[in-house]
C-alpha cells in the first residue's frame, strides 16, 4: 500500500533534523561499535535511518585491527560488509566509503536479507587481451613530443588503474607487441578527432595535427571508453563496468571526429552542492564571442559606462574617432598575445570584439539611417566597422579573425552589408522558447518571450548563407528553484546544427543543483562526438549516467525526469530565462496549470526516491531537486488554492514550502528565496 504524500514529506522532513543534529558518537545506537573517528557521521546516519528496525550488532570504521578483514585494496568509496559471527563488519579505506557500506546496509536490513558484500575492491578489469596478447606485453611508443608524451602516458596510468598493468612509454621505433602514436594531416579528422586500428602486431593510433594540444589525449582517452566501456573520462563523470576479459581484436577499427571545428558543453555550479566541477570536454580551438569590446576595454575611454567598458553604452560604429581608438587598442591586444608567444593560427585565431551587453545604440543620422536601411538591424553598424579594420589588420597580422555578436538587437542580417573573411560571428539562441526544439518544429506558440524559435532559425540560416564562419550559443539555463530539463530536445538541437554546417557550438547548461544539467552537459559532450547516435545509443548512454549519478535511485528519477520532460514538451512554449527573474512567480519556467496537476505526483517519485541513494552526494542530488519540485509546485498550486478556498490544500503546501527552507538551509544553499509561500503571495 502506498504512504500518503504527507506522511513521507513528514517522514523525511524529521529524517532530515535528525540528521543535521547527528554529529558525534554520543548519539549512536548501542548496537554500533565504530571503530576509527571519521566512521562518526556513518554510524549516526545508519542510527537515524533503522532506529529501532536495527536489530544486528554493527562494528563500523576504517580501523580493521583484529577483525581480519583488508581494506588495503579498496578504492576511495569501495567497502566490505561481512558476517563475523555475532557482528555486522561495515569496513571501508576512507569516511565515503563508510557512508556507502552503511547506505548499503541499511537497505539490504530494511529488505530482511543481509548479504556479505565486496564493493570496488582491486582492478576492475582482471585482463585486457589485444590481438591475442595480454596487454602487459605491450610498449606505448610516441614522438618526443610533449603532446603526444603527455597522452601516452595518460594511457599508461589509465590502463594501470584499469586492470593493474603499467605499459612503459618509449619514443623509440616501434617493436612488437606496440601501441603506436603518430599525428596526420587528414580534413576528415578535424581538429581533434582520430582513428585507431589493430593488427597482429599492436594498435595503430592516428591524431590530428591541427590541434596537438587536445588529439593525442582525446585519441587516447576515446580509446579506452570504446574499448574497455569506461564512460566519462572525457566529460569527468566517470564509470568504468567490472569485467574479468577485455578482448579487443584483431582488426578492430575506428574513426572518429568531432561534429565542429569547436565544441563545449559548459556547466558552470556557482552555489557549492556537488563535486562535479572537474569535468572538461573542450573540443578544439574556440572563436566564442563574449562581450569582447566590454571585456577588452576596446576605445575605453571614449565610453560613458563607469568603467569605460561599453557596458552601459554602445560606440558610433561609423565614428571615425572611434575607429582610430578601437584600432590602436586592438593592435596593442594582438601585439600583447605575440609577445606572450602566442601563435596566429595555432593558439592565436581570433579578436573578440562583439559589442557590450546593453541597448544603449547609437542614434545619430548616419546609424539612425543605417539601421532603417538595413532592416531594423544594428548588425551593419558593426560590419560596416570590422570590415574596414579588419581588412587593414591583415596586412600585417594575416590569418587572424575578428568576432562579433549576432545577440540583442544585432540576431538579424543585414540586408545588404556582408561580413568579409576575416569575420566570424557568434549566434546566441536566447529569449526564445527552451522547451521545444531550437529549429522552431514543435512550437506552439512565443507570445510572452522576445523571439520565436523559428525566426532565429530563420535568421541563424540567413547568416550561414553569408558568413563562413558561425558558432552558435545554445542557453540551456537552469540556474535557480525554478527548474528545466532539456534531455528531450538535446540531440534533436545538435543534430540540426550539425546539419545546417555552424562551425562552432556552445552548450550553455548550468546547474546549481535543482535541475537534471549535469546529465545534459554529458550527453551533449557525447553527441558532438556522434550526433547521429541511434536511440539504442542514447536511450543506453541515458541509462547509464542515471545510474552514475543516482545509483539505485535512478529508476525513480527516470520516471521525474520523463514527466518533466513531457510537461515541458507538450506544453507550451517556456524559456529558461524566468529562472534569473527574483519574483519568479510572475515568471515560471512551465505551463502553471499542468505543472499542478503533476505537482503531488512529482514531489512523491522525487522524495521516494531520496532514501535509495547509494551515497550522501547522491542523496542530495536528488534533495536538491525536490526543492526545485517544491518550489515550482508550489508557486503554480498555491494561488488557485487560495483563490478556491481550499484551506487543507493551502496548509499543505506550505508545510512542503517549510521542508524546501529547511533543506537549503541544512545545505547551506542561498537560492535568494522567500522565508514563505504567504511573503510571495500577500492577501
Amino acid at each position: 500500500m502506498k504512504k500518503p504524500l504527507s506522511l513521507i514529506l513528514a517522514v523525511i522532513l524529521l529524517a532530515s533534523v535528525l540528521a543535521s543534529c547527528a554529529t558525534s558518537p554520543a548519539a549512536l545506537d548501542p548496537r554500533i561499535t565504530v571503530t576509527s573517528s571519521d566512521a562518526s557521521d556513518a554510524a549516526a546516519w545508519l542510527s537515524d535511518r533503522l532506529g529501532d528496525r536495527l536489530t544486528d550488532r554493527i562494528v563500523l570504521g576504517t580501523a580493521t585491527d583484529g577483525y581480519g578483514v583488508d581494506v588495503s585494496a579498496l578504492e576511495d568509496d569501495g567497502y566490505v560488509i561481512r558476517s563475523l559471527g555475532d557482528e555486522i563488519a561495515l569496513f571501508a579505506k576512507t569516511s565515503q566509503g563508510l557512508d556507502r557500506a552503511a547506505r548499503k546496509y541499511a537497505k539490504m536490513a530494511e529488505a530482511g536479507t543481509v548479504e556479505d558484500v565486496t564493493y570496488h575492491e582491486g582492478c576492475r578489469v582482471k585482463r585486457i587481451e589485444i590481438a591475442g596478447r595480454d596487454i602487459a606485453e605491450y610498449t606505448i611508443f610516441c614522438e618526443n613530443e610533449p603532446y603526444m608524451l603527455s597522452a601516452a602516458n595518460e594511457l599508461s596510468a589509465r590502463i594501470a588503474e584499469a586492470c593493474g598493468a603499467r605499459l612503459a612509454v618509449s619514443s623509440a621505433e616501434p617493436a612488437a607487441p606496440y601501441i603506436a602514436f603518430g599525428y596526420v594531416r587528414d580534413e576528415a579528422l578535424g581538429n581533434v578527432g582520430h582513428r585507431w586500428s589493430v593488427a597482429d602486431g599492436g594498435v595503430t593510433i592516428e591524431c590530428s595535427d591541427k590541434y596537438k594540444s587536445q588529439s593525442a589525449l582525446y585519441a587516447a582517452l576515446r580509446f579506452l571508453e570504446k574499448n574497455l566501456g569506461w564512460m566519462g573520462l572525457i566529460f569527468g563523470i566517470e564509470d568504468l563496468p567490472a569485467a574479468e576479459l577485455v578482448e579487443i581484436a584483431a582488426g578492430a577499427s575506428l574513426e572518429e571526429s568531432v561534429a565542429f571545428d569547436w565544441a563545449l558543453p559548459c556547466s558552470v555550479t556557482t552555489i557549492p552542492y556537488d563535486r562535479l566541477s572537474n569535468a572538461n570536454g573542450e573540443y578544439g580551438v574556440k572563436m566564442l564571442c563574449c562581450h569582447g569590446m566590454q571585456a577588452n576595454r576596446f576605445a575605453g575611454d571614449m565610453s560613458a559606462s563607469p568603467d569605460h567598458n561599453w557596458a552601459v553604452d554602445q560606440p558610433c560604429w561609423l565614428d571615425d574617432t572611434f575607429y582610430e581608438a578601437s584600432r590602436e587598442d586592438i593592435v596593442a591586444f594582438i601585439e600583447a598575445r605575440l609577445a606572450a608567444g602566442a601563435v596566429i593560427g595555432e593558439d592565436f585565431r581570433f579578436v573578440d570584439v562583439s559589442h557590450g551587453d546593453n541597448s544603449g545604440w547609437c542614434r545619430c543620422k548616419k546609424c539612425t539611417k543605417m539601421y532603417a536601411a538595413e532592416g531594423g538591424t544594428h548588425t551593419a553598424e558593426i560590419l560596416t566597422w570590422i570590415n574596414a579594420l579588419s581588412d587593414e589588420l591583415d596586412e600585417t597580422y594575416p590569418g587572424l579573425m575578428y568576432g562579433v555578436f549576432a545577440y540583442e538587437m544585432t540576431k538579424q542580417p543585414p540586408k545588404t552589408v556582408r561580413p568579409n573573411e576575416h569575420i566570424t560571428v557568434s549566434f546566441c539562441y536566447d529569449r526564445c522558447c527552451s522547451a521545444h526544439p531550437m529549429d522552431g518544429s514543435k512550437c506552439t506558440s512565443c507570445d510572452q518571450w522576445t523571439y520565436s524559435n523559428a525566426q532565429l532559425t530563420e535568421w541563424l540560416e540567413g547568416w550561414l548563407a553569408i558568413c563562413d564562419y558561425v558558432t552558435v550559443w545554445q542557453y540551456y539555463m537552469a540556474n535557480s528553484l525554478l527548474s528545466t530539463t532539456f534531455f528531450h530536445v538535446i540531440r534533436d538541437d545538435v543534430r540540426f546544427l550539425a546539419g545546417a554546417g555552424v562551425k562552432q557550438v556552445f552548450g550553455c547548461a548550468d546547474d546549481h543543483g535543482f535541475s537534471g544539467n549535469w546529465i545534459a552537459f554529458c550527453l551533449m559532450s557525447e553527441l558532438y562526438w556522434n550526433a547521429e547516435m541511434s536511440d539504442a545509443e542514447y536511450d543506453a548512454l541515458y541509462d547509464r549516467l542515471l545510474h552514475t549519478f543516482y545509483g539505485d535511485a535512478a529508476d525513480d528519477m527516470r520516471q521525474y525526469f520523463e514527466i518533466f520532460g513531457r510537461i515541458e514538451e507538450y506544453g507550451s512554449c517556456q524559456t529558461c530565462w524566468g529562472a534569473y527573474v527574483p519574483e519568479a512567480a510572475t515568471c515560471l519556467t512551465v505551463d502553471a496549470d499542468t505543472y499542478a496537476a503533476k505537482y503531488d505526483a512529482l514531489l512523491e517519485i522525487v522524495e521516494g526516491a531520496i532514501p535509495l541513494a547509494n551515497s550522501a552526494i547522491g542523496e542530495k542530488r536528488i534533495a536538491m531537486i525536490g526543492c526545485s519540485v517544491i518550489y515550482t509546485g508550489s508557486l503554480c498550486a498555491y494561488p488557485t488554492a487560495k483563490a478556491a478556498g481550499d484551506e487543507a490544500r493551502v496548509d499543505e503546501l506550505c508545510r512542503r514550502y517549510d521542508l524546501l527552507v529547511e533543506r537549503l538551509g541544512r545545505y547551506g544553499v542561498n537560492a535568494d528565496c522567500k522565508p514563505s509561500l504567504k511573503e510571495i503571495f500577500p492577501d
